[in-house]
């Protein structure tokens, strides 16, 4: 555990070094972009344009809403477009996720604890490419 009290990760980003879902977030999520407010069953979840997910888990009780629409209205209005600068512990069980333009979205430490970096599948290769390009001959 490390000192937030939270499990290890390993990010696929140092797969050498260890870092917890706080760090891993403030690493190499911020300053993402929320791409998608997204709804599975009874859980609903914030998606980075980098693909990884952060379940919404209320401040109050700890769990998701996914099916109580205020609840999706609320982080929707929040975060949804917006580039996450900064993931904050605070108090015992508070994460806030603080947006661009001062916003901020408090849920449970839950939505750490429930964190897990996306599998990745293995690198395509890249490939630079300069079209050939003949100009038209002279008239």
């Amino acid at each position: 555990m490390c000192e937030h009290g939270l499990r290890w990760l390993k990010a696929e980003a140092t797969p050498e070094e260890r870092v917890c879902a706080l760090e891993y977030l403030n690493r190499f999520v911020a300053p993402k972009r929320v791409a998608e407010v997204r709804q599975r069953g009874t859980h609903l979840y914030l998606v980075f344009d980098s693909g990884e997910r952060l379940e919404c888990c209320c401040e109050t009780c700890g769990e998701s809403h996914g099916d109580d629409p205020g609840f999706t209205d609320d982080i929707k209005d929040v975060a949804l477009g917006r580039r996450a600068l900064r993931f904050r512990l605070e108090g015992e069980s508070g994460l806030v996720v603080w947006f661009a333009r001062g916003d901020h979205l408090h849920l449970h430490r839950n939505a750490l604890v429930r964190f897990h970096p996306p599998r990745r599948s293995r690198a395509w290769p890249t490939r630079g490419v300069r079209p050939a390009h003949a100009p038209p001959p002279p008239q």
